[in-house]
C-alpha cells in the first residue's frame, strides 16, 4: 500500500503549524468574556465562517471516509445517505434556526438544555441535555476512528496506533482551542478539502478509470460490480434506516446548535444551514466522495476494509506535496468535527451541570478551566470508544440513531406544537432514547426490526399521549416560544 512521502508529510506539518498558530492567536486574544469566546465563539461570526464550520462540523472525515466506503461496497446509491442530512440542513434553516436564534440571542443560551429548561422545565433541560450529550460522545468516537483509519491508510500505521494518536491530536486541539479557533480554521479546512477531494480526486480519477463511459464498462463488466451504477442499489429496508437516523440530525445537532449560537444574526445563521444542504453536502460531497470509492472499486479492487478507499485515492491519485496537504485537510476536518461534537458535551457538562447544579457562582474562568478538564476526561473516554468499535459507519449511526430517537420528537414538540408538556417531553426524551439503545445494542434488534423504528415510534406516542393527558406547568415558558398567542387557551390552561 503506497504512503505519504518526505515531501507530503512536511507539507502536512508546515499546514499543521498554519493551523495551531491560527488557533493560538485567536485563543490569546481575549475580548470579552472568555467563557463566551470558548463555548459561543463571541456570537458574531460571519456567513464564511459560519457556513464553513457548520459543514466542516458535519462532513469532517466521518461522512467522508464512511462516503468512500459506501461508494466502494454499494456504489452511487451511497451518496443518498448525504443528500438525506442535506434535506435535513434545508429545512432546519427555514424550520429551526430561525426560533432558536432568536431564543439564543434574547436569553443568551448556550446548549440544548438551556432550550429545554426555558420552554419546560430544569428536569426536562437537564434529561435532554444529558441524552445530547451521550450522543454527541459517541459522535466523537466516530470522528476519532475515521481520523485513525486516514492515518492508517496513509502513513502505513496500524490501526490502533492511528487511532490512538488520531485521539491524542485531537484531544490536544480541543483543549488548546476554544469554539472560535474551531470556527476560523474551518474556513481553510473546507477550501482545502473542496479543492483536493471535489476538485482534484474527483477529476483525476475520472480519467484514470477512462471517463465516465470507462467506468460504466469496468463496472458492468461483472453483475456484482454492475450493481454500484444503480441508485436503487442500496435498498429500500437500509434506505429508510439512514432516514431515520440521518434526518434529524440537523434538529438536534449540537454543533450546528453552537454555529446558530456563534452566528452574527438570524439570517447569517439561517443561510448558512441552507448552503451546508445546497450545495455543499448535496450534490458536491454526496456525488464527489461516492465517486471516489467507486473509482477505487476500479483501480484498487483488492482493497480489504473499504473505509480506506479515499485515504488510499488521495495518496494515488494526488501530486507529490499536493497528496499531504489534503491529507492534513483531512485529518484536520476529522479534528475540528472531533472538538466541535466533544464542545458539546463539555458545554453541556460546564453549563448545564457544573455551573447550575455544582458551582452557580462560579466566573468566566473558572468555567473555562473546568471545561479543560472536561475536554481532557471526556476525550480519554472516546479514544476509549474508538478503540473498542474500530468502525466509522458504525459508530455515527449509533450516535445519530441514539440522539433522533430521544429528541427529535421533542425538539418538533417544543417549537411547533404549544400543546407539548414538560412531563410529555421528558418521559419521550427517556423512553425513545432508551428503547433505541435497548433494542438495538442490547437486544441486538429483535425480529430484524431497526431499533430506530423503535425508538422513533416509543417517542413520538409519549410525547403525544403524555402531552394530551397531562396540564402545563408554572414553570413552562409558553409566552417566549409561542408570542403571537400570549391568550392561552383552555387546552393550554394546565
Amino acid at each position: 500500500m503506497k504512503t505519504l512521502g518526505s515531501i507530503d508529510l512536511l507539507m502536512m506539518v508546515l499546514y499543521f503549524i498554519i493551523l495551531l498558530y491560527i488557533g493560538y492567536r485567536i485563543m490569546k486574544a481575549k475580548k470579552g468574556s472568555e467563557a463566551e469566546s470558548f463555548l459561543a465563539a463571541d456570537r458574531n461570526m460571519n456567513l464564511l465562517q459560519t457556513t464553513s464550520s457548520t459543514a466542516a462540523s458535519d462532513l469532517g472525515g466521518g461522512f467522508s471516509i464512511a462516503m468512500g466506503g459506501m461508494g466502494f461496497t454499494i456504489g452511487i446509491s451511497g451518496s443518498w445517505w448525504i443528500a438525506v442530512s442535506a434535506l435535513s440542513a434545508v429545512m432546519a434553516a427555514f424550520l429551526l434556526v430561525p426560533k432558536v436564534k432568536k431564543w439564543a440571542d434574547a436569553a443568551k443560551g448556550l446548549t440544548t438544555g438551556d432550550l429545554f429548561a426555558q420552554r419546560f422545565d430544569e428536569k426536562t433541560g437537564f434529561i435532554a441535555a444529558i441524552l445530547v450529550g451521550i450522543s454527541w460522545f459517541a459522535f466523537v468516537g466516530g470522528q476519532i476512528v475515521a481520523g485513525g483509519k486516514l492515518v492508517a491508510g496513509t502513513m502505513g500505521m496500524d490501526i490502533t496506533t492511528a487511532i490512538i494518536l488520531s485521539g491524542a491530536v485531537v484531544l490536544a486541539y480541543t483543549i488548546m482551542g476554544g469554539l472560535k479557533a474551531v470556527i476560523y480554521t474551518d474556513v481553510f479546512q473546507m477550501v482545502i478539502l473542496l479543492i483536493g477531494i471535489i476538485f482534484l480526486i474527483v477529476p483525476i480519477g475520472l480519467v484514470r478509470v477512462g471517463g465516465w463511459s470507462g467506468l460504466v464498462e469496468q463496472l458492468q463488466a461483472s453483475s456484482e460490480t454492475a450493481k454500484l451504477l444503480s441508485w436503487g442499489n442500496i435498498g429500500w429496508k437500509q434506505g429508510l434506516n439512514l432516514f431515520l437516523a440521518t434526518f434529524p440530525i440537523w434538529f438536534i445537532s449540537i454543533a450546528g446548535f453552537q454555529r446558530i449560537i456563534a452566528a452574527k444574526d438570524e439570517k447569517t445563521a439561517k443561510y448558512s444551514f441552507f448552503l451546508t444542504g445546497i450545495p455543499i453536502e448535496w450534490p458536491l460531497f454526496a456525488i464527489g466522495t461516492t465517486l471516489v470509492g467507486m473509482f477505487a472499486r476500479v483501480l484498487m479492487p483488492g482493497l480489504v476494509d473499504s473505509e480506506l478507499a479515499t485515504p488510499n485515492m488521495i495518496v494515488t491519485l494526488l501530486p507529490v506535496g499536493i497528496s499531504g496537504i489534503v491529507v492534513a485537510a483531512y485529518i484536520a476536518a476529522v479534528m475540528s468535527t472531533a472538538d466541535s461534537c466533544l464542545m458539546g458535551p463539555v458545554a453541556i457538562f460546564v453549563n448545564d451541570v457544573y455551573k447550575k447544579r455544582i458551582n452557580p457562582q462560579a466566573d468566566s474562568a473558572q468555567l473555562v478551566k473546568i471545561g479543560r478538564y472536561a475536554t481532557l476526561i471526556l476525550g480519554m473516554l472516546a479514544i476509549y470508544v474508538a478503540y473498542r468499535v474500530p468502525s466509522v459507519l458504525t459508530v455515527v449511526l449509533y450516535a445519530y440513531t441514539f440522539g433522533a430517537a430521544g429528541l427529535f420528537f421533542p425538539m418538533l414538540g417544543l417549537l411547533f406544537w404549544k400543546r407539548t408538556t414538560a412531563v410529555g417531553a421528558f418521559w419521550s426524551i427517556l423512553l425513545g432514547g432508551s428503547s433505541a439503545i435497548i433494542w438495538g445494542p442490547v437486544l441486538k434488534e429483535p425480529a430484524a426490526i431497526p431499533n430506530s423504528y423503535i425508538g422513533w415510534a416509543v417517542s413520538f406516542l409519549a410525547l403525544v399521549i403524555i402531552s394530551l393527558l397531562t396540564q402545563h406547568s408554572p414553570d413552562e415558558d409558553l409566552k417566549t416560544f409561542y408570542p403571537e398567542k400570549n391568550n392561552l387557551g383552555p387546552d393550554l390552561a394546565g
